[in-house]
């Protein structure tokens, strides 16, 4: 076939775009699976605060490798109420953006996580759902 592909320049062509599909082919079997995006929203249980506070610089230390990476792309705390002048907020669970290839991928990461070891949020209670951001704007 390559012998052939030298003399008639149109076998060539074909012969050129056959290599390349199936070289396209072998590089997606062996590339990673697709990631997508999950939202995820976990409430704390109740009381939880004081505790939530202890473990927390701990909870975004351990973050940090995986926001690096990109696995996590938004996090932060859901509140009870806009915090008032001079008050700190009242957190009462999380929501986050994972970018992962499955939703087990996501529960493992979550359940390694301090605020889950340690019983801060409710775990009967977590919500994981595929997401497609229809934009994203930095603050």
């Amino acid at each position: 076939m390559i012998t052939r592909s030298l003399r008639t320049s149109s076998i060539l062509i074909t012969d050129r775009f056959s290599v390349c599909m199936l070289a396209r082919r072998i590089y997606s079997a062996a590339a990673t699976k697709q990631k997508h995006e999950w939202i995820v929203i976990i409430p704390d249980h109740e009381g939880m605060l004081p505790k939530r506070m202890e473990v927390r610089p701990d909870h975004l230390k351990a973050l940090t490798p995986s926001v690096e990476s990109g696995f996590w792309k938004l996090g932060g705390a859901m509140l009870e109420e806009v915090p008032k002048e001079g008050e700190g907020p009242k957190m009462k669970g999380s929501v986050m953006l994972a970018l992962a290839e499955s939703k087990g991928e996501v529960l493992k990461a979550l359940q390694e996580d301090i605020y889950y070891k340690s019983g801060v949020w409710d775990w009967e209670k977590v919500q994981i759902y595929p997401f497609k951001s229809a934009f994203r704007q930095a603050l």
